[in-house]
């Protein structure tokens, strides 16, 4: 599979990855073919982009962080959340508790953990998979940093309310009204509150709202800070502003010991892709190939399927290559759709 804009579908593509709508009803199936009036929805959805099959290696598998239907109810439990904020009613915390518990649970059930596919977002639901992609990219930032199970259990619960000041105000007070809302709750622990009210302070001190600098920031913030930037660089709504995950990390890494915490960044970009499975590249030598297995030891050196040579003429066969083995290649740059469909047709 791989990912593809939905201004560059064409009809007769197949899905790769189920499609929901708002209410969390299946649109389109995956192996379903796409048709210009089905491309026509998704556009008026607001869907930046899917999962189509590769035409030319066919079906590739990566396995799933947390199953649809728990992203699903997350989703719905958080707009809940979000309604009864703007109600001045309580949160109801457990029902939170609950959808934490199954993404730990799910996490813990993946052999290879580590971030390879983005989520599918309807534009009107943008802000409630975002908390759920956070609440993920900082529990296995936790793990990695070896945080105890209670602890984890803490960062995640303040990772998916991270953004749920936004209900009252999407400006920088958001994050005042996110610690008011959480901090008022008497079943929740109080670091989630301080979680919501820390996550865009910088460790360098220019951050928001109280300029806080290196360790007076809690752990719990950082890391939810820079999985809150990480998810926003890579699923921004704009084609033109959103990056592919090499390009992230490169920003993200930059950012350490300056706006982001340098073993929080460590750590953190230790279960990222930055090539994720069905991702086309061109090598130093000119050959072109797909991702087809990423190394969770060494994401930087994955297994490619060549597909054609450095001219762009298809190879009769597919030869497999693994980058840990091969010293002397390594990737040179991503081929993108555009570029794809010229060499491939």
């Amino acid at each position: 599979m791989r990912s593809i804009e939905i201004e560059q579908l064409n009809a007769g593509m197949k899905i790769a990855k189920a499609i929901y709508d708002d209410n969390g009803r299946i649109l389109l199936n995956a192996g379903a073919v796409l048709s210009f009036r089905y491309i026509d929805k998704l556009t008026s959805m607001g869907i930046p982009f899917i999962y189509v099959e590769d035409e030319i290696v066919g079906p590739l598998d990566v396995e799933e962080l947390i199953h649809d239907r728990v992203r699903i109810q997350t989703v719905k439990a958080l707009k809940q959340a979000a309604e009864n904020v703007k109600m001045r009613a309580e949160i109801d915390i457990r029902q939170i508790s609950d959808m934490v518990n199954s993404i730990l649970d799910d996490l813990r059930g993946v052999s290879n953990l580590i971030v390879q596919l983005m989520d599918i977002r309807c534009s009107n639901m943008y802000i409630y998979n975002h908390s759920v992609s956070v609440c993920i990219l900082s529990i296995i930032t936790g793990m990695a940093l070896g945080l105890d199970e209670l602890k984890i259990k803490t960062l995640g619960m303040g990772a998916i309310l991270h953004d749920v000041g936004k209900s009252l105000s999407e400006g920088p007070e958001h994050t005042l009204h996110g610690f008011e809302i959480l901090r008022g709750n008497k079943t929740l622990n109080v670091t989630a509150a301080h979680v919501a009210y820390q996550h865009h302070e910088k460790y360098d001190g220019k951050g928001y709202p109280r300029q806080l600098k290196g360790e007076d920031i809690h752990l719990f913030g950082s890391i939810v800070g820079t999985a809150n930037y990480y998810d926003n660089l890579v699923s921004n709504p704009d084609q033109n502003e959103r990056l592919y995950p090499y390009q992230a990390l490169e920003i993200i890494m930059a950012e350490s010991g300056r706006a982001l915490h340098p073993e929080v960044v460590k750590a953190f970009c230790k279960n990222i892709a930055p090539y994720p499975v069905g991702t086309a590249v061109r090598l130093n030598n000119g050959d072109i190939g797909v991702i087809i297995s990423v190394n969770k030891h060494l994401p930087t050196r994955p297994v490619i399927k060549l597909v054609a040579n450095n001219v762009g003429i298809l190879l009769k066969t597919f030869p497999e290559i693994d980058l840990m083995l091969e010293k002397t290649l390594f990737i040179n740059e991503i081929i993108n759709e555009k570029q794809r469909q010229d060499i491939f047709g």
